[in-house]
């Protein structure tokens, strides 16, 4: 019969979990928060929000966004991507042809919760970048607000030195 001594199991336990020690990592700095929020999300009577962040790293100026979590309990990844893709992803678009959520999906690579791309879409209408397609189901036209927009965040960041 083979069979493991408690000393045994003990050590095969405590070796198989992580060490999870604060110093292990180096620590992220804190973004700044420049803008917080919450958006109803598209779902016609739909009373569930999304929460969202728009920041940067102290220092940087790059402009980040976020998703912070849904009061449903929807699933959605909550890392921070760069905003400037998203505003590149609606200059695309033309003002009258109307376009899905799923344009969004290549943020997050194609992976991650089904949710993101819609959830994304959510906090564009929120903030006035896109609006209701009115012919198509769940479908978004771009309101033209969103470089002027975008323009007037950058101007809220920090100045680089780029000379060392």
């Amino acid at each position: 019969m083979n069979s493991k001594t408690n000393k045994q199991a003990a050590s095969q336990q405590t070796n198989a979990q992580p060490e999870n020690k604060a110093s292990d990592k180096p620590a992220l700095p804190a973004k700044v928060i420049l803008i917080s929020g919450v958006a109803t999300l598209l779902s016609p009577g739909s009373t569930t929000t999304v929460g969202y962040e728009i920041g940067h790293e102290p220092e940087q100026a790059e402009l980040l966004i976020r998703l912070t979590g849904s009061s449903g309990g929807g699933l959605c990844s909550k890392e921070w991507f760069g905003l400037a893709q998203v505003v590149d992803l609606l200059n695309e678009q033309q003002p009258d042809k109307a376009f899905t959520s799923g344009l969004f999906k290549v943020i997050w690579h194609f992976k991650g919760s089904s949710n993101n791309a819609g959830f994304l879409a959510a906090v564009l209408r929120h903030l006035d970048l896109t609006k209701a397609a009115p012919e198509v189901r769940f479908g978004h036209l771009i309101t033209g607000k969103h470089s002027e927009w975008f323009d007037s965040l950058k101007a809220k960041l920090p100045e680089v030195n780029t000379t060392n």
